[in-house]
């Protein structure tokens, strides 16, 4: 038998379902966040770089590196890594719901990469993951957008076979 009033009991239950709502809301909380991506090349020998992302998985900060990875499966675009002279903002790569918290780093793993020479289109058919390392809060209902400053080796390219290899350059969050 409980000794105490009824209304003890329930000032408690309130008091402690307050307590674990305080607690818990930073862990379901969401906020927005993009990915920009850049290529650092000029139109030459090549006239287009296609890729796709299937997959973008960000790693939560003070986890370790086999653990703590989130995520994000959202259909992205085929991005052109050869930019138009004339375009001077970044090609949104994903823009996704996301637990809000300390990211550290992200990881984009590529599919289906065509090079555009002229009229011949190149298959490439190694697609490399691209990683990069950074420190991105995503509070709860905010923002948080990534850009990456990407570049490849054109010749390899233009190789028999054809391959890609890209890599992150600069890294921008804000």
């Amino acid at each position: 038998m409980y000794l105490y009033p009824g209304w003890r009991r329930v000032l408690f239950v309130a008091v402690l379902v307050v307590v674990l709502v305080i607690a818990l809301a930073p862990l379901i909380t969401q906020g927005t966040l993009k990915v920009h991506i850049y290529g650092l090349t000029r139109p030459g020998v090549l006239d287009h770089l296609y890729v796709k992302f299937t997959t973008l998985e960000f790693h939560t900060y003070g986890f370790g590196l086999s653990a703590g990875w989130v995520s994000v499966n959202e259909t992205t675009p085929i991005i052109d890594l050869i930019p138009i002279p004339t375009q001077f903002l970044p090609q949104i790569v994903a823009s996704a719901q996301i637990i809000s918290g300390r990211y550290d780093s992200i990881r984009l793993f590529m599919t289906n990469s065509t090079a555009l020479i002229g009229v011949t289109h190149v298959s490439l058919s190694n697609t490399p993951t691209l990683s990069a390392n950074f420190t991105l809060p995503i509070p709860p209902n905010g923002f948080g957008d990534v850009l990456l400053l990407v570049s490849f080796d054109d010749s390899l390219v233009l190789a028999n076979p054809a391959a890609l290899s890209i890599q992150v350059v600069q890294t921008s969050v804000v």
